[in-house]
């Protein structure tokens, strides 16, 4: 069982009650590194998450979008209360269970679902208008598949915008994205130091 906290965010506007893990370090475990090289990355609401929640509170309602990697996934809640129609995957279980709690208590009718981006896309049911991602390149090796599962995932025309607070990997990842995709920026009135890319497909 996983000990949670309440902890009030305010983000694009609204205020939402969310339950996250009390002590992030206690998740941590030698064995599940060992094992996975897992490092419970999803447990933390980061600046990177703010910003790409800012900057979806304003896209129409009616959006088809899916959030990777979405973790606590508090730009999921702010795009289901615009009124998107929003899909959250996580690898974790446990950023899933935690997920679908929130969205239950703060009234966000969107769908969470266990899903890692080395998975097979088909089960998510794509294309997307809009794919997003918050602080998901923390690795050089997780931006392979990023990349190569884009495609399956954002519909011709469509967008993936991916929040970075400028780790190491983004700059290979945007120069690689530059050869099939059209690469910009979004203004964003969230924390100062992160940047949402905007990558538009081809139509």
């Amino acid at each position: 069982m996983l000990d949670l906290v309440e902890r009030d965010v305010s983000v694009a506007g609204r205020a939402l009650a969310l339950r996250v893990p009390r002590d992030l370090e206690a998740l941590f475990t030698e064995e599940a590194f060992a094992r996975d090289e897992f490092v419970p990355y999803w447990a933390e609401l980061w600046p990177s998450a703010l910003a790409l929640a800012e900057v979806l509170a304003g896209r129409g309602p009616g959006t088809r979008t899916l959030e990777i990697g979405c973790g606590l996934g508090v730009p999921s809640l702010v795009a289901a209360l615009a009124g998107q129609r929003v899909t959250a995957a996580d690898w974790s279980p446990d950023a899933v269970a935690v997920l679908r709690d929130n969205a239950a208590a703060n009234g966000a009718d969107l769908t969470v679902t266990e899903w890692s981006w080395t998975a097979d896309p088909a089960p998510l049911a794509p294309p997307f208008d809009l794919v997003v991602a918050a602080d998901v390149l923390y690795e050089r090796r997780d931006v392979e598949p990023i990349l190569d599962v884009l495609p399956a995932l954002v519909a011709p025309g469509g967008e993936a915008w991916v929040a970075d607070p400028g780790r190491l990997p983004a700059p290979e990842f945007l120069e690689r994205a530059a050869r099939a995709w059209t690469v910009g920026r979004l203004p964003h009135g969230g924390p100062a130091g992160v940047t949402v890319h905007r990558l538009t497909r081809p139509a």
